[in-house]
């Protein structure tokens, strides 16, 4: 890789160690058995800087220094390790997805970060950092693998050696054929409108997963940082106590305080969208700060969820998440790319299933039963009683307003997901309806479904209802208490249809 990216990842290795680095600065000043001087601190403080360049200046040459890629024979592989040497090779044409990351740093060197994935990776993928030449140079030599797959690739050793080489000119036109498609747009007030008619309690987890990052990294430097802090607020513990309308109105800040995290997080993801769509690839690019893409073949997608529910109907929007076949990076950092506030779900859609997919004519269709109400409402029932029971021994009646509410609701959720559960099997494509107090609607082609089980229960000879369980290679739908009779009828349907299609 250029020189550039050395300094890339010397960026990241002082984002890497830059809160061990702060936190142990801190306790060095508040420690109060330390009797050193100012200066001698500062002196102390000075060691611990320059160690800790030292040690990102270490690991990003490592990194950098001992990573290599190249082109040979329509593969790109890859030479990385320090002790031990590990060899990746990667058939361009078999690249299901391809994404790329710009934060600030790679934006003021001009650089990105590129990841690549196959549904045959068992491990996580391996970051190339390249210049603008070089990227525009990979993307071409892999546009025409995908293009011309059979066609001979030159061998080209070293990244310097991409532009200039001679089959992309010949297969220049096959390749400028697979690329070719529309690109769509999407305005950063649809983007906050689609966030906000999100689950606003969304938000919470961003809150809660930033305050157990700060106690995680705090209990790991000093064990006794923890019991500091906790002896502070036991000590300020009542001067901190307020009234039963100061909980109130703390509650109704803090639910509005978790709302703007929840917006602010999707609009520094997914700000100023920009989507290409091909005829055999999906490019999804977007961020304000730092700009991530995502670029996957037609193949990986293996589901299309649309999702409306009562404030998207409102505003006229949805939500769509093209949901991809999952290999070992995908799992863990997850794939899903997702569309708020616009109503876009007709061009993925007709990009996925092809353009005549709204008139494909049914096959079957079977609705879930009142079995599914129950299931939805067993855990709220449980809690309902075990909060009721709780309120009675305290003699706190009022409070049993609370469960009853909460049961009601409850019950509402659980009649929406009657309403709203069904498996329709058109001649194209199946289509599954689900959701509760939203519409939701998963797309899944015949040739991604890989596993179709039914299930019935002690109860199936009385109530003549099952569950039906239909898998693709990156999500799983459960349609629970169908009749039997349709569930056997498009069990046989989906084996035989799948059984009879190509992948």
């Amino acid at each position: 890789m250029s020189g550039s990216a050395y300094w890339v990842l010397m960026a990241k290795g002082l984002r890497e160690y830059a809160s061990l680095f702060v936190i142990l600065i801190v306790l060095k000043f508040i420690d109060a058995d330390d009797q050193h001087t100012f200066m001698e601190k500062m002196r102390a403080v000075s060691l611990l800087s320059a160690g800790y360049l030292a040690l990102a200046a270490l690991t990003a040459f490592i990194s950098w220094y001992f990573k290599k890629y190249y082109i040979e024979g329509g593969k790109l592989i890859f030479i990385h390790g320090l002790l031990s040497k590990e060899t990746t090779s990667i058939p361009l044409s078999k690249v299901q997805s391809m994404r790329t990351k710009q934060g600030f740093i790679y934006r003021v060197l001009e650089m990105r970060g590129v990841l690549f994935d196959t549904l045959a990776s068992k491990s996580a993928e391996i970051e190339l950092i390249l210049d603008d030449r070089d990227w525009k140079a990979l993307m071409e030599r892999v546009e025409v693998e995908e293009a011309v797959p059979e066609a001979p690739s030159a061998a080209v050793s070293g990244s310097s050696e991409f532009s200039g080489t001679s089959d992309t000119s010949r297969f220049s036109e096959a390749a400028e054929e697979r690329t070719s498609g529309s690109s769509l747009s999407f305005s950063n007030s649809n983007l906050i409108k689609g966030a906000f008619c999100q689950n606003h309690l969304q938000g919470m987890a961003v809150l809660f997963a930033a305050l157990a990052a700060v106690y995680n990294t705090v209990s790991t430097v000093d064990d006794h940082a923890v019991d500091h802090i906790i002896d502070y607020v036991d000590t300020h513990a009542g001067t901190l106590s307020l009234q039963p309308s100061g909980y109130v109105v703390v509650a109704v800040a803090l639910y509005f305080f978790v709302m703007l995290l929840w917006i602010g997080k999707v609009f520094l993801r997914y700000a100023n969208m920009e989507v290409r769509i091909a005829r055999g690839q999906l490019t999804f690019e977007s961020g304000l700060i730092a700009r991530n893409s995502s670029r996957f073949s037609y193949d990986k997608v293996c589901t299309v969820y649309v999702k409306r529910n009562f404030l998207e109907q409102w505003l006229h929007g949805s939500t769509v998440m093209l949901r991809q076949a999952l290999n070992a990076t995908d799992e863990k950092k997850g794939a899903d790319v997702r569309v708020y506030g616009s109503e876009s779900a007709a061009d993925f859609l007709s990009w996925w299933l092809g353009s005549s997919y709204s008139s494909s004519p049914e096959i079957v269709s079977a609705r879930s039963g009142y079995g599914l109400m129950w299931h939805v409402m067993c855990l709220d029932i449980l809690i309902s009683l075990a909060a009721a029971v709780t309120l009675a021994c305290f003699g706190l009646y009022v409070w049993l307003a609370v469960p009853a509410a909460w049961l009601l609701i409850s019950l509402a959720k659980g009649l929406m997901a009657v309403r709203r559960g069904r498996i329709t099997l058109k001649e194209d494509y199946i289509e599954i309806h689900n959701g509760r107090f939203a519409d939701i609607r998963n797309y899944v082609k015949y040739s991604n479904v890989e596993v179709v089980r039914l299930r019935s229960t002690p109860f199936t000879p009385y109530s003549r209802r099952v569950s039906l369980t239909l898998s693709t290679n990156g999500t799983s739908f459960t349609l629970r208490s169908l009749r039997i009779e349709e569930a056997r009828e498009i069990y046989e349907l989906l084996l035989c249809n799948c059984a009879g299609r190509p992948s």
